[in-house]
Protein backbone atom coordinates (compact mmCIF):
# COMPACT_ATOMS: atom_id res chain seq x y z
CA UNK A 1 0.00 0.00 0.00
CA UNK A 2 1.33 3.33 -0.93
CA UNK A 3 1.79 6.41 1.63
CA UNK A 4 -1.01 8.26 0.04
CA UNK A 5 -3.48 5.20 0.38
CA UNK A 6 -2.45 4.75 3.69
CA UNK A 7 -3.53 8.36 5.12
CA UNK A 8 -6.64 8.78 3.11
CA UNK A 9 -7.58 5.49 4.73
CA UNK A 10 -6.62 6.65 8.05
CA UNK A 11 -8.65 9.96 7.77
CA UNK A 12 -11.64 8.00 6.12
CA UNK A 13 -11.81 5.56 9.44
CA UNK A 14 -11.22 8.73 11.48
CA UNK A 15 -14.52 10.67 10.08
CA UNK A 16 -16.51 7.23 10.95
CA UNK A 17 -19.08 7.61 13.87
CA UNK A 18 -17.83 4.72 16.40
CA UNK A 19 -19.40 1.26 16.19
CA UNK A 20 -20.29 1.38 19.32
CA UNK A 21 -22.13 4.43 21.21
CA UNK A 22 -21.39 5.46 24.83
CA UNK A 23 -24.14 3.57 26.97
CA UNK A 24 -25.19 6.81 29.46
CA UNK A 25 -27.80 4.81 31.56
CA UNK A 26 -27.97 1.28 32.92
CA UNK A 27 -30.76 -0.86 31.34
CA UNK A 28 -34.02 0.08 33.48
CA UNK A 29 -32.52 2.69 35.43
CA UNK A 30 -34.91 4.99 33.00
CA UNK A 31 -37.67 4.00 31.10
CA UNK A 32 -36.15 3.61 27.63
CA UNK A 33 -37.50 6.27 26.02
CA UNK A 34 -36.46 8.74 28.44
CA UNK A 35 -32.77 7.13 28.74
CA UNK A 36 -32.82 7.45 24.83
CA UNK A 37 -33.96 11.20 24.53
CA UNK A 38 -31.71 12.33 27.83
CA UNK A 39 -28.55 10.57 25.93
CA UNK A 40 -28.90 12.56 22.97
CA UNK A 41 -28.86 15.80 24.56
CA UNK A 42 -25.81 14.39 26.69
CA UNK A 43 -24.37 13.33 23.11
CA UNK A 44 -24.71 17.02 22.27
CA UNK A 45 -23.03 18.67 24.96
CA UNK A 46 -20.15 16.39 24.60
CA UNK A 47 -20.83 14.73 27.76
CA UNK A 48 -18.96 11.86 29.05
CA UNK A 49 -21.01 8.78 30.01
CA UNK A 50 -20.93 8.64 34.02
CA UNK A 51 -22.66 5.18 34.17
CA UNK A 52 -19.07 3.93 32.25
CA UNK A 53 -16.91 5.52 34.26
CA UNK A 54 -18.35 3.59 37.39
CA UNK A 55 -17.33 0.51 35.48
CA UNK A 56 -13.72 1.30 34.50
CA UNK A 57 -12.67 3.78 37.12
CA UNK A 58 -13.87 1.89 40.40
CA UNK A 59 -12.63 4.82 42.40
CA UNK A 60 -14.44 7.88 40.57
CA UNK A 61 -16.41 10.23 42.18
CA UNK A 62 -18.71 12.84 40.08
CA UNK A 63 -22.04 13.94 39.70
CA UNK A 64 -24.07 15.71 36.93
CA UNK A 65 -27.43 17.33 36.60
CA UNK A 66 -28.84 17.31 33.50
CA UNK A 67 -31.46 19.97 33.08
CA UNK A 68 -34.02 20.07 30.60
CA UNK A 69 -36.92 22.80 30.69
CA UNK A 70 -39.84 22.68 28.49
CA UNK A 71 -39.40 26.18 27.05
CA UNK A 72 -35.61 27.11 27.64
CA UNK A 73 -32.55 25.53 26.71
CA UNK A 74 -31.18 22.46 27.55
CA UNK A 75 -28.30 22.33 30.22
CA UNK A 76 -25.72 20.33 32.18
CA UNK A 77 -23.54 20.71 35.20
CA UNK A 78 -21.18 17.53 35.93
CA UNK A 79 -18.88 18.12 38.98
CA UNK A 80 -15.75 15.51 39.49
CA UNK A 81 -14.16 15.04 42.64
CA UNK A 82 -10.26 15.21 42.10
CA UNK A 83 -7.65 12.97 44.50
CA UNK A 84 -6.82 15.57 47.33
CA UNK A 85 -9.88 16.66 47.64
CA UNK A 86 -10.72 19.44 45.00
CA UNK A 87 -12.80 19.35 42.17
CA UNK A 88 -14.07 21.03 38.46
CA UNK A 89 -17.09 21.77 37.86
CA UNK A 90 -18.00 21.63 33.75
CA UNK A 91 -21.27 23.63 32.48
CA UNK A 92 -22.82 22.92 29.13
CA UNK A 93 -25.68 24.42 27.01
CA UNK A 94 -26.86 23.73 24.09
CA UNK A 95 -29.59 25.45 21.47
CA UNK A 96 -32.80 24.34 21.24
CA UNK A 97 -35.32 23.49 24.07
CA UNK A 98 -35.89 20.34 26.58
CA UNK A 99 -39.27 19.43 24.69
CA UNK A 100 -37.25 19.57 21.40
CA UNK A 101 -34.06 17.90 19.78
CA UNK A 102 -30.96 19.68 21.28
CA UNK A 103 -29.13 22.09 19.15
CA UNK A 104 -25.55 22.64 18.73
CA UNK A 105 -23.40 23.36 21.88
CA UNK A 106 -23.77 26.63 22.97
CA UNK A 107 -22.23 27.53 25.83
CA UNK A 108 -19.20 25.39 27.57
CA UNK A 109 -17.01 26.12 31.08
CA UNK A 110 -14.99 24.60 33.76
CA UNK A 111 -14.60 26.06 36.95
CA UNK A 112 -12.14 24.62 39.68
CA UNK A 113 -13.20 23.57 42.95
CA UNK A 114 -11.21 23.90 46.23
CA UNK A 115 -11.12 21.83 48.93
CA UNK A 116 -13.66 24.02 50.84
CA UNK A 117 -16.18 24.02 48.11
CA UNK A 118 -15.73 20.43 47.19
CA UNK A 119 -16.54 19.79 50.35
CA UNK A 120 -19.42 21.98 50.89
CA UNK A 121 -20.84 20.39 47.45
CA UNK A 122 -20.34 16.54 49.01
CA UNK A 123 -22.24 17.50 52.46
CA UNK A 124 -25.00 18.62 50.27
CA UNK A 125 -25.38 15.65 48.45
CA UNK A 126 -24.61 13.73 52.02
CA UNK A 127 -27.25 15.75 53.43
CA UNK A 128 -30.12 15.50 50.67
CA UNK A 129 -29.70 11.80 51.43
CA UNK A 130 -29.01 11.40 47.61
CA UNK A 131 -27.92 7.99 47.41
CA UNK A 132 -30.68 6.90 49.73
CA UNK A 133 -33.37 8.61 47.97
CA UNK A 134 -36.81 6.87 46.47
CA UNK A 135 -36.85 7.05 42.76
CA UNK A 136 -40.55 8.05 42.60
CA UNK A 137 -42.68 9.39 39.45
CA UNK A 138 -40.37 11.05 36.90
CA UNK A 139 -43.47 12.78 34.64
CA UNK A 140 -46.65 14.74 35.80
CA UNK A 141 -49.30 16.47 33.55
CA UNK A 142 -47.83 20.05 34.69
CA UNK A 143 -44.01 18.73 33.99
CA UNK A 144 -42.05 22.04 32.84
CA UNK A 145 -38.65 20.27 33.21
CA UNK A 146 -36.89 17.45 34.35
CA UNK A 147 -34.26 17.38 36.24
CA UNK A 148 -31.62 13.87 36.16
CA UNK A 149 -29.35 13.68 38.48
CA UNK A 150 -26.69 10.99 38.38
CA UNK A 151 -24.03 10.35 40.99
CA UNK A 152 -21.12 7.94 40.56
CA UNK A 153 -18.85 6.89 43.96
CA UNK A 154 -16.34 3.77 44.57
CA UNK A 155 -18.73 0.90 43.89
CA UNK A 156 -21.58 3.08 42.85
CA UNK A 157 -24.00 4.54 40.45
CA UNK A 158 -27.31 6.16 40.43
CA UNK A 159 -29.95 7.94 38.41
CA UNK A 160 -33.05 9.86 39.79
CA UNK A 161 -35.40 11.75 37.13
CA UNK A 162 -37.71 14.72 38.58
CA UNK A 163 -40.22 16.61 36.93
CA UNK A 164 -41.00 19.98 38.07
CA UNK A 165 -39.30 19.21 41.35
CA UNK A 166 -40.07 21.58 44.21
CA UNK A 167 -37.98 23.68 46.03
CA UNK A 168 -37.72 21.39 49.12
CA UNK A 169 -36.79 17.91 46.91
CA UNK A 170 -33.53 17.06 47.52
CA UNK A 171 -33.17 16.77 43.57
CA UNK A 172 -33.93 20.83 43.08
CA UNK A 173 -31.41 21.63 46.13
CA UNK A 174 -28.35 19.70 44.47
CA UNK A 175 -29.02 20.88 41.37
CA UNK A 176 -29.37 24.76 42.53
CA UNK A 177 -26.05 24.52 44.28
CA UNK A 178 -24.23 22.34 41.02
CA UNK A 179 -25.57 25.67 38.99
CA UNK A 180 -24.35 27.81 41.94
CA UNK A 181 -21.07 26.55 42.40
CA UNK A 182 -20.57 25.37 38.47
CA UNK A 183 -21.25 29.37 37.59
CA UNK A 184 -24.27 28.27 35.29
CA UNK A 185 -26.19 32.01 35.46
CA UNK A 186 -29.86 31.49 35.36
CA UNK A 187 -32.45 33.93 36.61
CA UNK A 188 -34.61 32.71 39.67
CA UNK A 189 -37.74 32.99 37.43
CA UNK A 190 -36.50 30.44 35.15
CA UNK A 191 -35.30 27.83 37.23
CA UNK A 192 -38.88 25.42 37.95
Amino acid sequence: MNVRAFWLTAVALAALKPALPQTYFPVGALPEVAAIRYARFLTAMHEPSLYELSRQNPTAEAYRLLWLRRDLRPASIRFAVKPGGTGWFYRRMVGGTGSTLPGHLREYGVSWSWKSRTASFLRTIDEAAFWNLTIGPSDTPDCRSHWILEGVRPGQYRVIDRCSPRENDPIRIIGVRAMKLGHLKVPRDQIY
